[in-house]
């Protein structure tokens, strides 16, 4: 797969095979997939007592989608370690809430770039609002290009409960049902702007292009992305058993048994 992504500030390269192989994902969590139809289906759980061998890596991921390590860098040779800390848990969510759902996206992000070979141009959760707001648009708008170099997107939605239930997933799925299953114009011009700002005009243009064709000339996949408390096998092989979308989809989730505890240590450790 060629690539225009170049890993600056708000995007990317798409990992090795190397690199995924050994991702925060394969230490922390069992992998179950299964195919239905043209569809997929993946279980993720955690392995008994793994959390401490990717903790380090995974602050440094929830870190990045946050603030630039570029920045990062920048601060820790301007300001030292501490002032740096402080200016980064600045932009860290503070309510159960914010933190759950933007858990889910800095997940879903890194399972279309390591799992699913997409690229993330741009790291949305740098460009909130407030800390505690969700972002308006599309939770996750991938690109990769097929052989002959064809742009083709992944448009995800990512849900972060204590307790998943099919009215949940449900939302979720209309959510990429809408617009005739494509990306919002919205979210890709909002990738666009930010690629034409870091200098990534060819990039940019593609995607551009792509918004005033409506899409037309460009695959488009989805991913539908969960975390929660409960096992979420039974609700989401249910959900893609009665799927009547055309488009690929591929569906996850993230089995993690004490949710909430989880969400705050992770963050009251970053």
């Amino acid at each position: 797969m060629s690539s225009d992504i170049s890993p600056r500030d708000g995007y990317l390269k798409t990992p090795t095979t190397t690199d995924a192989a050994t991702s925060f994902f394969d230490l922390w969590l069992s992998i179950k997939v299964a195919k239905l139809g043209k569809h997929v289906l993946f279980i993720f759980s955690e392995r008994h007592r793994e959390w401490g061998k990717v903790i380090d890596e995974l602050r440094d991921v929830v870190y990045s989608h946050y603030v630039a390590p570029e920045i990062t860098a920048k601060r820790l040779a301007e300001l030292g370690a501490p002032k740096t800390a402080k200016l980064i848990r600045e932009h860290l969510p503070t309510t159960k809430n914010a933190r759950s759902g933007d858990l889910g996206e800095v997940l879903a992000a890194e399972f279309a770039e390591r799992k699913l070979g997409f690229s993330v141009p741009v790291r949305r959760l740098r460009w909130k609002d407030g800390r505690n707001m969700a972002l308006r648009g599309d939770d996750i708008v991938a690109i990769a290009r097929d052989p002959g170099g064809r742009l083709r997107f992944l448009k995800g939605e990512s849900k972060s409960r204590a307790r998943l239930t099919s009215t949940v997933v449900n939302e979720a799925a209309g959510v990429l049902d809408r617009n005739r299953g494509r990306p919002t114009s919205h979210s890709v011009l909002f990738a666009a702007d930010h690629l034409r700002d870091l200098g990534e005009d060819n990039l940019a243009k593609d995607l551009e292009e792509a918004v005033l064709g409506s899409f037309h000339a460009c695959p488009v996949e989805h991913l539908l992305f969960t975390v929660s408390g409960n096992n979420p096998n039974a609700t989401l092989s249910n959900h893609l058993s009665k799927c009547t979308n055309p488009r690929r989809r591929h569906v996850v989730g993230v089995y993690i048994l004490n949710h909430g505890k989880f969400i705050e240590r992770l963050f009251s450790e970053l």
